[in-house]
């Protein structure tokens, strides 16, 4: 999913996005949330470039989850990833020191971007996350300990903030980056 996106663009019309967040991260680029909404509130759209934008990872031996609170207002959300759940085609699994992160409302409806925020996680919740990614890309996959995983975490954590309370193996507020006009 290497996307460049701006504010007002629109992603490939003839692709429908699942309602939810898709997160990706590779090598050499910063690590992108992409949050698709059908028809997301004023709110939601403020609430990407709202201070603060905090984050939690959850490192669960076959999936990982980030947990993401957006502003002073909206609850916690997740995504959940796993290396192996892109092909090779699309690059490096990796989370890069910079700890840059690009997050990207798009209103499924139209697959229009609504908001889009940078922002940089401190240096050891960045690192916490590449040493996870990488053990998982080095794990050999498995779907069914994936979906495992992930179901033993919402049945022990049913909500995001459970699971950020409870089972958070890192946890920051992130820094926003300043804008690069080119």
């Amino acid at each position: 999913m290497h996307l460049i996106v701006e504010v007002g663009s629109r992603l490939d019309p003839d692709v429908s996005w699942p309602e939810g967040a898709a997160l990706t991260m590779f090598a050499g680029e910063p690590v992108q949330l992409m949050i698709f909404l059908s028809r997301p509130h004023e709110l939601e759209v403020q609430a990407v470039t709202a201070a603060p934008t905090r984050f939690a990872w959850v490192d669960s031996e076959h999936a990982g989850i980030l947990a993401y609170r957006l502003g002073p207002i909206l609850s916690w959300s997740e995504a959940p990833y796993n290396p192996h759940l892109f092909g090779p085609e699309d690059g490096l699994p990796g989370v890069d020191a910079d700890g840059i992160v690009q997050i990207v409302l798009v209103d499924r409806d139209t697959n229009i971007v609504k908001a889009l925020h940078r922002v940089q996680w401190p240096a050891d919740f960045a690192a916490a996350v590449r040493a996870s990614v990488t053990r998982m890309r080095e794990t050999p996959f498995s779907r069914p300990a994936y979906e495992h995983a992930l179901a033993a975490l919402h049945r022990r954590c049913p909500t995001p903030d459970d699971l950020v309370i409870d089972r958070a193996d890192a946890l920051c507020t992130a820094t926003p980056v300043p804008r690069e006009d080119h």
